[in-house]
């Protein structure tokens, strides 16, 4: 009985360790920190791992499933979800970060698993065409994949302006790794056409892979480069590409 009850204690005690006390005071540091670099080692070390460890949990305890996508492809935009959100936890409302950052998770892999799985089963693979419904191929069949000159144009005018709002917004980051986030991005944008995969987690990986940033300064820098964006674009702004 005694050996049962001390193993129990242990299991209690374990429970959770991923995202204890310390993680929570990391995250309050992280959010009044004034540095970047700073900032961005907080949460290499302390936070990230937390948010990927807890999300790895979720998708393990409730089987979320990500559709023809890999499911780590999931757990990663997740993840990168979260670090979005660590400014609206507000510890003067009493509430854990544990418990926040778990709902605002599992409510995102929820809404998520559910959008991916849906459009599996609207989508067909043009790879397999013997999988077509009759109307699916009738309409195929009548797409006209031959541009007109004035869209021609429009689409050399809208490529050209994206990239001149790569260059502005380049000119106002000052940190090394957010300009190197940067010229990956430029990259990826101007070698489109040669990429094997476009889905969010082949283009992560590429931005990593060319930046030679890891996951969590690769999701610091994007989270910084989106906020110049939205600053950037729509009708009042300087650019207005959509």
């Amino acid at each position: 009985m005694t050996n049962q009850t001390e193993k129990k204690a242990k299991s209690k005690k374990k429970r959770n360790y991923y995202f204890t006390s310390v993680t929570q005071e990391k995250i309050i540091e992280y959010q009044n920190c004034n540095t970047k670099r700073k900032k961005d080692s907080i949460y290499s070390e302390h936070i990230h791992p937390a948010f990927t460890e807890l999300v790895h949990n979720l998708v393990s305890v409730y089987k979320y499933k990500s559709a023809n996508e890999n499911i780590l492809h999931l757990k990663s935009d997740c993840v990168a979800f979260l670090f979005e959100t660590i400014h609206k936890w507000n510890p003067d409302k009493g509430t854990k970060a544990f418990s926040y950052f778990n709902v605002v998770a599992k409510n995102w892999l929820t809404i998520n698993s559910r959008r991916l799985l849906k459009h599996a089963r609207r989508s067909v693979c043009i790879d397999v065409p013997e999988d077509f419904t009759l109307d699916e191929k009738r309409n195929l069949a009548e797409i006209d994949i031959v541009m007109s000159h004035e869209e021609v144009m429009l689409k050399k005018e809208r490529y050209n302006a994206i990239n001149e709002m790569f260059c502005y917004i380049k000119g106002l980051l000052k940190d090394d790794r957010d300009i190197r986030c940067i010229n990956a991005i430029i990259h990826v944008f101007n070698n489109i056409d040669s990429l094997d995969y476009l889905n969010k987690r082949a283009v992560f990986v590429y931005l990593r892979e060319i930046s030679g940033l890891n996951s969590p300064e690769l999701s610091s820098s994007l989270s910084n480069i989106r906020k110049h964006y939205r600053k950037t674009i729509g009708p009042s702004n300087m650019f207005d590409l959509f």
